[in-house]
């Protein structure tokens, strides 16, 4: 399969013109043959949560609806993380899309680790469920962000099936070694591929701003790059990957055979 990473930027708030952005990268995407293009955490929006709750207030589900549609027109599987409100919640979830050339979601993901250090748990609703998407490729983990510091929902990604995990992230400097080698870490420790797509760019808030690395990284089940975005820059990266070596992988490691579960 074909993959595309959309490493993007933001404008914070700006649903409107982030969509437009996301649209070109899609077309782009789909122009180069791939089957599945991946975008950054909150690359609809960013980052300010008064902004992002009013749009949601207002215009409930119009940029899931719009991603919907963008993917419709291209024929093109499109996952990437955006807030979401649920009925009269307070507060939105954080959520990871999968969504199929068709326009349907064939599943969604809500961040279950919140990064508190920026505050996200106090202006974001956390998930409880982990998620293994059934797509057209076979079985996909979802995991957004903070997530992939916690190694456990991998290994439960990984034993329900999933070959290939995809983490959309909004990581900022100084972490960009932590970024690289935990994605690392997840493919090789799960033996499956990853698909890792980090934001570029940076966002003010108030009198502090964050710069986003990006880095983004196809990694394949041995841990190595498959293919990988510049730092500090917006790009479209592709890369191909065959999910079969996944199954060849595990038969010549059995490190989830060997697991001692019953102990742990």
């Amino acid at each position: 399969m074909k993959i595309a990473m959309a490493q993007t930027d933001a404008l914070q708030g700006d649903f409107g013109s982030n969509l437009e952005r996301a649209a070109e990268f899609a077309e782009r995407a789909a122009q180069g043959g791939a089957e599945l293009v991946v975008f950054p955490e909150m690359f609809v929006c960013g980052f300010n949560y008064k902004k992002n709750l009013e749009y949601l207030r207002e215009n409930g589900t119009r940029a899931e609806d719009a991603l919907r549609e963008i993917a419709r027109k291209n024929r093109v599987c499109i996952c990437g993380s955006l807030p979401h409100l649920e009925g009269e919640s307070p507060l939105p979830t954080n959520r990871l899309l999968f969504i199929l050339p068709n326009g349907t979601v064939a599943a969604h993901y809500d961040k279950i680790h919140l990064f508190s250090v920026f505050r996200e748990d106090k202006y974001v609703k956390r998930g409880d469920e982990i998620v293994v998407a059934d797509t057209p490729f076979g079985k996909v983990g979802l995991a957004v962000c903070y997530d992939i510091r916690f190694p456990d929902i991998f290994v439960r990604m990984a034993k329900r099936g999933a070959k290939m995990i995809i983490v959309s992230a909004a990581f900022p400097h100084p972490r960009s070694e932590h970024w690289r080698i935990l994605s690392r870490a997840r493919a090789i420790e799960n033996q499956c591929f990853v698909v890792a797509v980090n934001r570029g760019g940076s966002e003010n808030f108030g009198k502090s701003s964050v710069k986003y690395f990006g880095m983004s990284a196809a990694i394949d089940p041995w841990g190595g790059i498959v293919a990988e975005c510049p730092p500090d820059e917006q790009c479209l990266r592709f890369a191909d990957l065959n999910l079969e070596e996944v199954d060849i992988i595990r038969s010549q490691i059995p490190s989830f055979a060997d697991r001692r579960d019953d102990i742990y």
